[in-house]
């Protein structure tokens, strides 16, 4: 399987960063559509997951050991199907901060992408390809499938892949987080942000693309721009002409009076000139309220497409900010991905390891080995593991391994 990837920091600091989209709210089991919060009797995680050992996601250990695991239609899993950059969503017990950092036991865990379906057009010298109408965008920290050695090259039109990742709505493109094969019979998947709502055509738009939703099963009463959709579709016919087969759950509402931690893709802004007279936006189709939040970049920082960090709590269904703070691309490029287990395989020829799933090299010239020595690496032994994004897309380099 693939990682993202890792900046050599303090061990502290290795999962401070978060990919892609997250919320964090607290004391919620049935939360938003992203997050990670404390307090309370139980806590709701949704994003990329940044390593193993305890399932990372969002900064936060989730120990994985007792946890239901859940694909997006509900049919049980193993924990051994998660993999690097896969969008997920945790329910669990509050978190806590202990020595290594905030943690908790994970009761649920749910994985979903955000597209599945055949491959469009490949553009590789610009690291992005088409799926189910929608243009899909790699970078330094997208994960691929082993089958996909390589990255976007490795791509053919008409194969089917999965991508989890963020919708961008200033570029109206999809950021990946992870790209893997998808089953050729797998039911064609799309989860967006509505652009456009046509009731009397029954057509949507999401980005530049429309989708017919004429005699699809469970639409939504009030439809409308905005909103965050999961559909199911047709194979697109020729002229390409994409149809909705059946609407899936929508978009949950936050809880009020949680604490909450929002991080994600700005999706909207209100007015939508944005700029100094900005009083809310949308994080990944959430709405915030910037009335009471401090915002050291300042309002003209918070643009469609943005990253941000987002602290506050829920009061009739938004999130009312407190503090709002600005994360560039490379931030998130540079956070930190870290493997923790025993070491099930040793390739001494291709000096590589296998570590939950996780292909480690251990070629790099700047790898540090704590407590031991590369001659101490042996299947059996517990190994915690930092390290960067191959260029074959799928093999963490290690940086970092520490001996238990």
């Amino acid at each position: 399987m693939k990682q993202t990837p890792n900046s050599p920091r303090a061990t502290a600091r290795w999962m401070a960063a978060l990919a892609g989209t997250a919320v964090v709210l607290a004391a919620v089991l049935g939360g938003c559509g992203g997050g990670v919060g404390s307090g309370g009797t139980g806590s709701f995680a949704s994003g990329p997951v940044q390593g193993f050992g305890s399932v990372i996601v969002n900064g936060v250990r989730f120990d994985d050991s007792t946890a239901a695991v859940e694909d997006a239609d509900g049919t049980r899993r193993s924990r051994d199907d998660l993999r690097l950059g896969m969008s997920v969503e945790i329910e669990s017990s509050a978190i806590a901060t202990g020595s290594s950092g905030p943690a908790a036991t994970a009761s649920r865990i749910r994985y979903e992408p955000e597209l599945v379906g055949p491959v469009g057009l490949v553009d590789a010298a610009g690291s992005a390809f088409t799926l189910l109408g929608q243009r899909v965008t790699v970078d330094a920290a997208t994960v691929f499938d082993d089958a996909l050695a390589g990255g976007v090259a490795a791509l053919a039109t008409g194969r089917s892949v999965a991508v989890h990742g963020a919708w961008d709505a200033a570029a109206e493109r999809y950021r990946a987080t992870r790209v893997e094969v998808a089953a050729s019979a797998a039911p064609l998947r799309l989860r967006g942000l509505l652009a456009a709502v046509d009731s009397a055509a029954q057509t949507l738009r999401i980005g530049t693309t429309s989708y017919s939703y004429a005699g699809a099963s469970g639409v939504p009463a009030g439809l409308a721009a905005g909103q965050v959709v999961r559909l199911r579709l047709a194979a697109a016919t020729n002229p390409v002409r994409w149809t909705v087969l059946s609407f899936g759950e929508t978009q949950r509402t936050l809880p009020d009076g949680e604490e909450a931690k929002l991080k994600g893709l700005i999706t909207g802004l209100v007015p939508v000139q944005g700029g100094a007279a900005l009083t809310a936006i949308r994080v990944n189709g959430q709405p915030v309220d910037l009335s009471t939040a401090q915002i050291p970049d300042g309002r003209n920082a918070l643009v469609l497409g943005a990253r941000v960090e987002v602290e506050g709590r829920v009061q009739g269904g938004q999130l009312r900010a407190t503090s709002v703070q600005v994360r560039s691309d490379r931030q998130e490029e540079e956070r930190g991905f870290e493997v923790t287990g025993a070491i099930v395989a040793v390739d001494s020829t291709a000096g590589t390891l296998q570590v939950r799933g996780v292909t480690v090299s251990t070629r790099r010239s700047d790898l540090r080995i704590d407590n031991g020595t590369l001659a101490d690496l042996r299947v059996g032994r517990t190994v915690e593991v930092q390290g960067v994004l191959g260029s074959d897309r799928r093999t963490l380099e290690a940086t970092r391994i520490r001996l238990r």
